[in-house]
């Protein structure tokens, strides 16, 4: 992708206001917060992307990952890649929005103060979890992005060190993020990193 961060910051003001349901510009809870006992409700599982084409689908998820990612110290030269790392994995774990959900992006299961929807784990079909149910698109993105930093600390430095590598996917594989065979996932995130970069 050949946007500049002043152009996808440019997006991401544009498209803050889609899907959003409240007007406040707090943030979202990070997964450091500290559990105050509350406990999230089941909502309807609702389909989020719907309308979108993908270009716009990964220039809305592209945009509000780089107003995060400088939070959490990536450092300038690489904030691009890392983001289309990070959609890329979204783009396979959702089937580039056509399986997002409640715009959960990565497959995230409820914590206990989450809003969720109750739903079969799609590679077993054996089991319904509860996964985690964003109000809308900038809350989720915030919150997963924290999640993965937070959570898989391991393969969030391999992805900050080397964004086009899937050595931190793998990392994840390997610390429980997926069941999948690890290969396999890798190959289909790195598909997924070849697609995207071509999108204007």
């Amino acid at each position: 992708m050949t946007r500049s961060l002043g152009e996808l910051l440019g997006l991401f003001l544009l498209f803050r206001g889609f899907g959003s349901s409240s007007s406040s510009s707090s943030p979202a809870p990070s997964p450091a917060t500290p559990d105050d006992g509350t406990r999230g409700q089941q909502v309807e599982r609702v389909r989020t992307a719907t309308g979108e084409d993908l270009a716009t689908w990964v220039r809305r998820r592209l945009a509000l990952s780089l107003v995060v990612l400088p939070e959490l110290n990536v450092p300038t030269d690489r904030l691009d890649r890392v983001a289309l790392a990070i959609v890329s994995q979204w783009a396979h774990e959702t089937n580039r929005g056509k399986s997002e959900f409640n715009f959960n992006l990565g497959g995230w299961r409820a914590r206990k103060r989450d809003d969720y929807f109750a739903a079969r784990d799609r590679l077993t079909g054996a089991e319904v979890f509860r996964w985690t149910a964003y109000k809308d698109l900038p809350a989720a993105v915030e919150d997963q992005i924290r999640r993965l930093h937070s959570g898989f600390p391991s393969a969030w430095a391999l992805l900050v060190a080397n964004p086009e590598s899937s050595a931190w996917i793998t990392q994840l594989g390997a610390k429980g993020y997926y069941t999948a065979d690890p290969a396999a996932y890798a190959r289909a995130w790195a598909m997924q990193l070849t697609e995207l970069r071509r999108i204007p």
